[in-house]
């Protein structure tokens, strides 16, 4: 296998086979507030099931500790390898689903003309999406795919009817003293720590990457300098603007992660949830919405954990946006196996775009500060509002954007220009991803040391325009293995994953990760992860660094501004696809506290 275990819409490339062993440790407790109704969602009855797909493959948990298929334990040797891949496979259907875009005003002055003819149509109202802060207004309809044709020219001709677009689906992107929390894999290991492990590696206890090719680590952290920015957190630091508490993450600010779910019972992740929420669509069009985000995948607790893995808590890792607070959204279905490979065709592996809009709009109804969404597919056509090449999406996207929250989206994995849609939309933060060459094979790079623009990245127009904020994106830590069989650890990054993965029986073992106890011993609380690679992992760096800053400085609550900030306090790294640079948090952080000159 040489590509991912994660949806195709998921954009994470490669994860190490070489790394990954059986889960067979949870989490600790923790409790989780619940979670208002979504706004604006109209339910209808389940239709008799249509044959050929898994009804319970599509329905959200029921609690943070259910799941709809096995799970697995049990433990296994270090080195195993994911099980193939199996032929892709369409869910059967015979429904089609329409998004049609109303004029906000006129469709509620004609509710009942608008239902009228929506089923005199043949539709039937699966949802309807609300988004006040561009006045428009979106009615899901499912129809019988026979007469997606007809209908579709009949909704367009009512007065009031923007669009009628099909429903889409997407994949699985001035401190002088640094602080240095006490986790593990952040700090790096001593020299006896490493002979403990059998490891002949000298202490890596050392910058600028606390982490070497045998050692793991978090060469990626440490890259955009987040121990000097955690720095401003603490006293005396060095710096002329003294002690700045909100350095280390305000559990006030939230992250909302929109991905496969997040395990809600990892020990990274139990205390940092300040709500779940779920939204999944099935071929026949019927959205089943629930309070808890379980993650039977493992790409969205990686991706979580990259943003806010709890700091301070002796084991593990750290997450950039330290302690700021997670709003967990599940919108991908249970995988199957044929997910552990990115060229299917399985609806399983993918996500209806009008779950990504639920998300979107219950994360704005609940207040959130930054939405981090590592998925996309599509370009931007130019279509107002936003350019989205799929109008609910594009909706949701510009809803937000206009209440003021900060959306970060991955540019994608194909290698190529332009961007992908969402991270396309006006007003998103893209994320590329960078990687790091150390003297040994990698990806494709030219270069024997630095960091450059990794092998699969996406990248936009206009190139790069370093330190400007008109560039296409940014781009932050990613990785870049030459296949996923590449034993060098700073080739990847290493983060969490979760500790109840999909299993088809006991012996599957394609989304298996380490729940072992941490490096050196192995012993001690399980704490699940992972070596992978992708802009999906490049993107919650920059979500998590946005929150970090909205945790001290609240004037960058805007998606204009908090872009002009960390464009203009990236790295140049000299790639001619890194946007406006390499992200540098510590350089963010000290211009955000007025802290000069910069370093």
């Amino acid at each position: 296998m040489t590509t991912a275990c994660v949806p195709s819409r998921l954009l994470a490339v490669f994860i190490s086979t070489a790394f990954l062993a059986a889960c067979g440790g949870g989490g600790g407790g923790g409790s989780t507030p619940p979670v208002t109704t979504p706004q604006n969602v109209v339910s209808t009855p389940t239709p008799t099931p249509t044959p050929g797909f898994s009804t319970t493959a599509y329905s959200c948990p029921t609690s943070k500790t259910s799941f709809s298929v096995a799970a697995g334990g049990g433990s296994a040797a270090e080195a195993t390898r994911r099980a193939p891949a199996r032929a892709g496979r369409t869910d059967a259907a015979t429904i089609g689903q329409l998004a049609v875009t109303y004029d906000r005003a006129t469709a509620r002055g004609a509710a009942s003309t608008v239902a009228s003819r929506e089923r005199n149509a043949g539709a039937s109202l699966a949802q309807e999406l609300d988004f006040p802060n561009t006045n428009t207004l979106v009615h899901v309809l499912n129809v019988p795919a026979a007469a997606v044709a007809s209908a579709t020219a009949a909704l367009r001709a009512q007065a009031g009817v923007q669009s009628v677009d099909p429903v889409g689906r997407r994949h699985r992107s001035a401190v002088t003293t640094p602080y240095f929390p006490n986790d593990p894999y952040f700090n790096g290991f001593t020299a006896a720590q490493n002979t403990a492990a059998g490891n002949p590696a000298p202490s890596t206890q050392v910058g600028p990457y606390y982490e070497s090719a045998t050692v793991p680590g978090q060469w990626d952290m440490h890259a955009i300098g987040l121990e000097y920015a955690f720095g401003y957190s603490q006293f005396p630091n060095g710096s002329a603007v003294g002690q700045h508490i909100g350095a280390l993450g305000s559990p006030a600010v939230k992250i909302a992660i929109i991905d496969t779910g997040v395990d809600p019972n990892h020990p990274e992740l139990s205390s940092k949830l300040a709500s779940m929420k779920c939204f999944i669509t099935n071929p026949n069009g019927v959205q089943s919405t629930g309070s808890f985000s379980t993650d039977p995948d493992g790409h969205g607790t990686d991706v979580a954990g990259i943003a806010g893995a709890a700091v301070n808590n002796t084991f593990g890792f750290v997450g950039v946006g330290g302690n700021v607070s997670i709003a967990a959204y599940r919108v991908f279905p249970t995988p199957d196996d044929n997910c552990a490979n990115d060229n299917n065709n399985d609806n399983q592996c993918s996500v209806n775009t009008v779950d990504i809009a639920s998300a979107i709009n219950d994360a704005v109804a609940n207040h959130v500060n930054v939405i981090s969404m590592s998925l996309g597919g599509g370009v931007c056509n130019g279509v107002a509002p936003n350019g989205d090449n799929d109008r609910t999406e594009g909706l949701a996207v510009a809803n937000a954007i206009n209440a003021g929250i900060v959306v970060v989206a991955a540019s994608g994995n194909d290698s190529s220009s332009p961007v992908e849609a969402p991270a396309c939309d006006t007003g998103v933060i893209a994320v590329g991803a960078s990687a790091l060459a150390d003297g040994q094979q990698n990806g494709t790079n030219a270069k024997a040391s630095g960091e450059y623009v990794a092998s699969y990245s996406d990248y936009g127009s206009p190139g790069a325009l370093a330190k400007s904020a008109t560039a296409w994106g940014i781009v932050a830590p990613g990785g870049d293995p030459n296949g996923n069989t590449d034993s060098d650890d700073l080739h990847w990054i290493e983060d969490l994953w979760t500790s109840t993965p999909y299993q088809s029986s006991a012996s599957d073992q394609a989304f298996l990760g380490n729940c072992k106890g941490d490096y050196p011993l192995q012993t001690g609380t399980g704490d699940c992860r992972t070596l992978i690679a992708g802009t999906s992992m490049a993107t919650p760096h920059v979500a998590g660094a946005a929150a970090l800053i909205l945790s001290v400085n609240a004037a960058y609550q805007s998606p204009a501004a908090m872009k002009t900030l960390l464009c203009t306090t990236a790295d140049d790294i000299g790639d001619p696809h890194e946007g406006c640079g390499r992200l540098n948090v510590y350089r963010a952080m000290a211009t955000a506290l007025g802290d000069h000159p910069l370093p």
